[in-house]
């Protein structure tokens, strides 16, 4: 087991008529036993920012309904010191979002035949990338959002997009940078655990 950290980004949900922050099991799925810690990152500024992501070696914002100006502020810093970052469904719109400098959800486009938890899809990825690089051409994935990112700007990239052209894969990753974001769940998938483990080796390469 590696001596890191990862953070994990809550999210609000409803429990017994309850408001609390919380992250799903399954985003431990392929992590539990490759690192020390998980760091839950909550949506708001109760605890200085700064203090509770500087204890994070790696950085996973996971799907959710709402996104705050908070998430931005979190990738923020993970981009000025170099964390690397996983993003997930929404995590990955917030990727793309920031990528144009935005902030605006307005900037989502709606889609109404890719939220269906009983069903998969086929994603094509574009060669060159590191999606390619660990998945090949195609891979099948969880259809489970209602929104999707209508575009991504440079020093991002589209690294995977569905048949009907939806947004499925971003990534800006260079010497000093790890930042990656997929549509899909990897989490509840059985096949992407080489995500994770990619992951996990990008973290260790910046702890050196």
């Amino acid at each position: 087991m590696d001596n890191i950290t990862i953070g994990i980004v809550a999210r609000s949900d409803t429990i017994n008529d309850k408001e609390v922050m919380l992250i799903t099991k399954n985003n431990l799925k392929y992590l539990h036993n490759k690192c020390n810690y998980f760091g839950i990152i909550p949506y708001n500024n109760n605890l200085d920012n700064t203090e509770i992501l500087s204890i994070c070696d790696g950085i996973i914002i996971p799907g959710g309904t709402d996104i705050y100006p908070y998430h931005f502020q979190i990738l923020d810093y993970a981009i000025k010191n170099n964390i690397p970052v996983l993003g997930i469904c929404m995590g990955h719109q917030v990727i793309g979002l920031h990528s144009i400098n935005s902030t605006n959800e307005d900037n989502l486009i709606i889609v109404d035949n890719h939220n269906n938890k009983d069903t998969m899809h086929n994603i094509s990825i574009k060669k060159g990338t590191l999606l390619h690089k660990l998945f090949g051409d195609t891979l099948s994935v969880n259809s489970r959002h209602s929104y999707a990112l209508k575009e991504v700007k440079s020093p991002f990239k589209v690294s995977a997009l569905s048949e009907d052209n939806i947004i499925e894969g971003i990534e800006y990753v260079d010497d000093n940078n790890f930042i990656l974001g997929v549509q899909f769940h990897p989490e509840d998938m059985d096949n992407t655990e080489k995500l994770y483990n990619y992951f996990i080796k990008e973290i260790l390469k910046r702890k050196k």
